[in-house]
């Protein structure tokens, strides 16, 4: 049996969504996924299933208990309250709605439950807060003195800065090199590791791109994103790939 893969969704109150792809109509919310991450799941051999914002928790239960691994997607940057900071000027967009389901959501699968656990982007700055750490809300003005992470202007498959992977790592393993390519559309980051997790992937100032839970269990966080990399670059479906054989 394949595992079922659920992966968390985006909310937005922007009504134009369904006005604009005559798909909806005003006033209605919308839930959105990029394909990228489903087809990444399904290509590693996964079953991919989207998570869906509720109003009641308790409604995920039955779901949650379905699963055999969960990814947390990108998305909209994390209220700094939850990390105990007052909002910062750089700070971007945040969901309250969406803030609410997945830290709590996260807080649950990495210390009730046994799942294997891959962050990206939001993901891992999720898994950060989840477990006691900080982010820096926006890079340009909290690290000036490093290079930018956020080159929206890139095409999303293309790799625009290396990253540094420590050797006996778990993302040494899947990867099998000590320094690789990555794509960078991010404007914040790790910027206190949270408990037990140790950075294993570093960008060249020093910033951590990759992150994972010290122990045998599969929780790994990335800040950039490999699901967008995999049709030009079939080599980075391996993280997929070996997110998706822990969950079996």
């Amino acid at each position: 049996m394949r595992p079922i893969i659920g992966i968390c969704t985006n909310h937005s109150t922007n009504e134009n969504i369904g006005i604009m792809t005559e798909l909806g109509f005003a006033g209605q919310d919308w839930q959105l996924l990029a394909g990228d991450y489903i087809r990444a799941i399904e290509r590693a051999g996964g079953i991919p299933v989207i998570i869906p914002i509720v109003e009641d928790p308790q409604t995920l239960e039955p779901i949650l208990g379905r699963l055999d691994g969960i990814l947390f997607s990108g998305g909209s940057d994390i209220d700094p309250q939850y990390y105990g900071e007052l909002p910062r000027y750089g700070l971007g967009k945040t969901n309250p709605v969406r803030d609410a389901q997945e830290v709590a959501l996260a807080k649950k699968v990495l210390y009730e439950m046994n799942l294997p656990v891959l962050g990206i982007c939001r993901g891992i700055q999720l898994l950060t807060v989840a477990s006691g750490g900080t982010l820096y809300q926006d890079l340009k003005s909290q690290r000036p003195e490093g290079f930018n992470h956020t080159l929206n202007i890139a095409p999303k498959y293309h790799p625009t800065h290396p990253v540094d992977i420590q050797p006996g790592s778990r993302l040494y393993e899947i990867f099998g090199k000590e320094r690789m390519g990555v794509n960078g559309f991010n404007h914040q980051a790790v910027k206190k590791l949270g408990k037990d997790f140790k950075g294993t992937m570093l960008a060249p100032d020093g910033l951590i791109e990759g992150m994972e839970l010290v122990g045998e269990r599969f929780v790994i966080g990335l800040q950039w994103h490999p699901e967008m990399m995999i049709d030009k670059y079939p080599e980075y479906l391996s993280i997929f790939k070996a997110f998706v054989a822990s969950c079996k």
